[in-house]
This record gives C-alpha cells, sequence and structure tokens, in this order.
C-alpha cells in the first residue's frame, strides 16, 4: 500500500479547499417553474421595464401565456425577449437586475 508524503496530501486538501471557495454561481438567468416564483409581473404592450433582484425567481404573465426565470448570476441587464420562450415577449422589455435586499455581500468588490 502507497502512502501520500504529507505535502502531497495538503496540496490536495488545499486544491479542494480552494475549488470549494471559488465555485461561480451560474452567470445566466434559469427557466424555473411557475411555483417557485418570489413575485410575478405582467407584462403589457406599454411595459418598457422591469426590475428583480439577484436570486429572485419571476413569474412573468403575457396575455394567457406565462414562463418562470430565477435571475441568478452578475449581470445586471437582459433583454426578456431572449429570456422568454419563442414570440412570446416581442416589445423589447429590458430587466434590470439589482442586489439582493436580504443579502448584505452582494454588491461588494
Amino acid at each position: 500500500m502507497k502512502f501520500k508524503s504529507g505535502a502531497a496530501v495538503i496540496a490536495t486538501f488545499l486544491g479542494l479547499v480552494a475549488g470549494t471557495v471559488n465555485a461561480k454561481p451560474s452567470l445566466a438567468p434559469s427557466v424555473s417553474t411557475p411555483e417557485a416564483a418570489d413575485k410575478t409581473i405582467v407584462i403589457k404592450d406599454t411595459t418598457k421595464s422591469v426590475n428583480v433582484f439577484v436570486n429572485e425567481t419571476v413569474l412573468f404573465k403575457v396575455g394567457a401565456n406565462q414562463f418562470a426565470i430565477k435571475f441568478d448570476g452578475v449581470k445586471s441587464t437582459y433583454n426578456l425577449a431572449k429570456l422568454a420562450p419563442d414570440g412570446m415577449v416581442t416589445q423589447g422589455v429590458k430587466v434590470y437586475v439589482a442586489p439582493s435586499p436580504t443579502d448584505p455581500e452582494q454588491g461588494k468588490p
């Protein structure tokens, strides 16, 4: 049976810890379920922009249709038409994503 040297064991451990600490969050919004929504936003023909928070799941209602998106990551603005199912949002609605008011670590460099 072979044993690793103390230095090799420490290096392996530090590599595992560094990998855990440096794990990056998702960099893009992800599709979610309507049941997971934190809030609902109704999109009308006159809607130009909406405001959401990081880590918030939003149910968007467009006419008789709906879809849910979880806003993970770091980007601050999105074109809702690129996140919505094809053909659902066509008027160029912008989504502005702000740091979560319940997470004091967000927004710190």
